[in-house]
């Protein structure tokens, strides 16, 4: 009995403090993702991170900042294999991407979240009177409560972060989750 107390306090610390921690990351990627393939023609770069920059495969590529910390742009890009770089501050991340017919293994095809192909960032976020970046759309606007809990365990008030799982500017996996959803469940749950 002990032991299911703790693991379910365990289980809502771990609901309560991963928001913050998601939050607190420097830099992320959110498009392209690792593991990308695209079709010939420009590539849309979305990112965010201090003070930070784009490079492709070396070269340093021109990005705009819509908002604070916030990286966006559209490049150019030969047909083959590449390595996108952001880059900052105390960090970097990459992202492996192909461009071109007949993708090699390990790239999957990339999807845009529905809706949002010509969407302008401000349609889900804005900036707060302390001039940070946030999140301020609703998913929920869209997606109605009977497909949440079709595929959820947990009611929706206790998986509010839903950017916790799900990259909503598209990838290349089902529902567009940023890993497999046994990874996602313990994340919050020790199996």
């Amino acid at each position: 009995m002990k032991l299911m107390c703790a693991g379910r306090i365990a289980a809502a610390l771990a609901l309560a403090v991963l928001p913050a921690l998601f939050a607190a990351e420097a830099g992320k990627l959110m498009r392209p993702t690792d593991g990308t393939a695209f079709p010939q023609g420009p590539i849309e770069i979305v990112a965010r991170a201090p003070e930070g920059r784009i490079e492709i495969d070396g070269k340093p590529v021109e990005v705009e900042a819509p908002f604070p910390e916030v990286l966006h742009g559209k490049a150019e890009v030969a047909s083959g294999e590449h390595v996108l770089a952001l880059i900052w501050n105390g960090g970097r991340k990459e992202a492996k991407f192909f461009v071109g017919d007949n993708p090699p293994a390990g790239f999957q095809p990339f999807r845009p979240h529905p809706g949002f192909e010509s969407a302008e960032c401000a349609q889900c976020h804005s900036v707060s009177r302390r001039g940070t970046f946030r999140f301020s759309g609703d998913c929920f606007t869209c997606h109605t409560d009977e497909q949440f809990t079709a595929h959820h365990p947990h009611p929706k008030h206790q998986l509010e972060q839903c950017g916790m799982c799900h990259n909503a500017h598209g990838g290349t996996a089902d529902a567009f989750l940023l890993y497999p959803k046994e990874t996602a469940c313990t994340i919050c749950h020790s199996l």
